[in-house]
């Protein structure tokens, strides 16, 4: 009775130990989609779709990892999993493909030139688009994006500049 009991625990220890060895590339296939995934989110920036399954993959390897091998291997699979990251981004960097995908250019952010306006007040000019209560309005060639009292005017109409504050043009009908 005894030995059938010993022997019932070691073919259970051999069954473990078959499922270990079949773990191993699940773990390894786990891992590679999760770091795909992160690496796509962050040159595919969207709705972070895949930066959450990549991370759902890559904290599945580190739980399967610690279950399956204990915390050691699961501290190992960590730096592994971080230098692993960054090298990936080093690479990316030095192929140019980083490059490729990540916009570069700086935005120059330029304040609005009031001067533009100077001379406006009082000055006559056509609609070019119908004021719902902002639209476009010319004065003698020079288009100028004004707005209404609040009235709707029609396009083609004459409208006179009655006050400037700041960027805003205020008209009304002529």
């Amino acid at each position: 009775m005894e030995k059938s009991g010993c022997t019932f625990f070691m073919g259970m220890d051999m069954l473990l130990e078959r499922k270990v060895e079949r773990m191993l590339p699940w773990i390894i296939l786990l891992c590679i989609v999760g770091l795909a995934l992160v690496f796509a989110e962050m040159l595919i920036p969207g709705f972070g779709v895949f930066g959450i399954l990549g991370s759902v993959c890559l904290l599945g390897t580190a739980f399967l990892v610690a279950k399956v091998y204990g915390i050691t291997a699961f501290l190992i699979t960590v730096v592994l999993l971080v230098i692993a990251f960054a090298l990936m981004i080093v690479l990316a960097k030095k192929s140019g493909f980083y490059n490729k995908v990540v916009l570069q250019d700086k935005q120059e952010a330029q304040d609005f030139d009031e001067s533009t306006l100077q001379g406006l007040l009082g000055a006559e000019g056509v609609t070019q688009t119908t004021l719902r209560p902002f639209g476009v309005a010319d004065f003698q060639g020079k288009m100028v994006d004004v707005c209404s009292n609040g009235d709707f005017i029609d396009r083609g109409k004459r409208v006179r500049v009655t006050h400037i504050q700041g960027k805003t043009v205020t008209v009304a009908e002529c």
